[in-house]
């Protein structure tokens, strides 16, 4: 049967369209928001009767009357539902917050939010209170710095939330952070822990060296070149993981650290976009002791394109180092009193003890605010004992 369509005498664009699947009513109109015609469906014949279909048609040209697309409210309808639908915490951070997310502090949040507020993960945003919020805030077993960094990730999913439309505003303005101890001394390398450090790492060699039954080259493998480019850089774990060759120019003595660009995520060989925590490139001029092991590491290693690579692929990878670093760290008798983010804390602290003003070492370390780079003007335990026993003499 070839498609047919009766018009109605009493209700102008009111009609019924024959099909081999059926009759369907329809409402034809210009609108007058867009100025094009349209169609807009009523139902179809055995669902709806004639009577409702001209009731439908009716009310839909009064609309039309006052300026209203019944099509367009349809749409309006649909978002809303949508919206609705992706109104949840789990729906929102997995669809249009990763979008407009960088994608690594999107997985950082996102396994946060899953693994500490899995009750919330299916809730409407809306129904998130500040009350649940300062609940769990409080009962955080950890430190105070790191449940606000947990609350932090939920804040910035909550705020793009309204940003977005799927919420009026966010809870979060009720929530105080946990007060941190702001004196808390940060881990680094004093003179002795170092001299601990180094020969910590000489045991270390030997005994890879006997792992792997390899006795040429300066280096066992990686670590001591990573270690001790780290404490004269200050870089990052990840950011010398994804150091290339390419970023370092020993003509200038400048390496190149930078803020966005593909690198290898380490586990599934995807590619992340982002290279630094800040997603700000920075430059950090070598000194001799950084140039030195830099061309000697790289001498040995053939000037690959990542600078410290895992040895068994062209990739880097945060579990390959870490299983070594507790090695030589427990040879130093060092285990519990420093981590390898404390070796960009002795930088930092070495910098400002050598009088270097502030906004540099900021530079340096690629610190988004003065409030971060200050915490590396504490007074090392040596001087203070120092300044005290001066006052015996006084």
């Amino acid at each position: 049967m070839s498609e047919k369509t009766l018009r109605d005498n009493e209700i102008r664009g009111f009609s019924c369209q024959l099909k081999k699947t059926g009759k369907f009513f329809y409402y034809e109109y210009k609108s007058p928001v867009t100025g094009t015609s349209r169609k807009h469906p009523l139902g179809r014949h055995g669902e709806i009767t004639v009577e409702q279909a001209r009731t439908m048609a009716r009310a839909s040209a009064g609309e039309v009357a006052t300026g209203n697309d019944p099509q367009e409210q349809k749409r309006e309808r649909r978002k809303e539902v949508e919206k609705q639908r992706q109104n949840t915490l789990r729906a929102f951070m997995e669809g249009d917050y990763r979008s407009v997310t960088p994608e690594e502090t999107a997985d950082v949040a996102q396994k946060n939010i899953k693994r500490h507020f899995s009750k919330w993960l299916d809730k409407p945003m809306s129904h998130i209170t500040a009350f649940e919020m300062k609940k769990w805030l409080n009962n955080y077993p950890g430190a105070p710095s790191g449940g606000n960094r947990i609350m932090n990730d939920l804040r910035g999913i909550l705020t793009k939330a309204v940003a977005a439309g799927y919420i009026d505003k966010t809870p979060m303005s009720e929530v105080k952070r946990l007060k941190e101890d702001k004196s808390k001394k940060i881990k680094y390398l004093t003179r002795k822990y170092e001299q601990q450090l180094m020969a910590g790492l000489d045991e270390y060699d030997v005994y890879r060296r006997e792992l792997d039954g390899q006795h040429n080259g300066t280096f066992a493998d990686l670590l001591r070149p990573l270690v001790i480019v780290a404490i004269h850089t200050g870089m990052r774990k990840g950011e010398l993981l994804n150091l290339k060759v390419n970023d370092i120019d020993f003509a200038s003595g400048i390496i190149t650290v930078v803020g966005m660009g593909d690198h290898s995520d380490g586990q599934n060989h995807q590619k992340k976009k982002t290279r630094t925590k800040s997603l700000q490139t920075r430059y950090i001029p070598l000194n001799d002791v950084s140039t030195t092991i830099l061309n000697d590491w790289l001498d040995q290693t053939g000037y690959t394109n990542l600078v410290f690579p895992n040895n068994s692929s062209q990739r880097a990878c945060d579990k390959f180092i870490d299983r070594r670093w507790y090695k030589a760290r427990e040879a130093a008798g060092l285990t519990g009193k420093i981590d390898f983010h404390g070796l960009r804390h002795t930088f930092g602290t070495r910098l400002a003890e050598l009088r270097v003003d502030l906004v540099t070492i900021q530079e340096l370390m690629g610190h988004e605010s003065l409030d971060i780079t200050a915490k590396y003007l504490h007074t090392s335990p040596e001087r203070q004992h120092l300044a005290i026993s001066g006052l015996a003499g006084y």
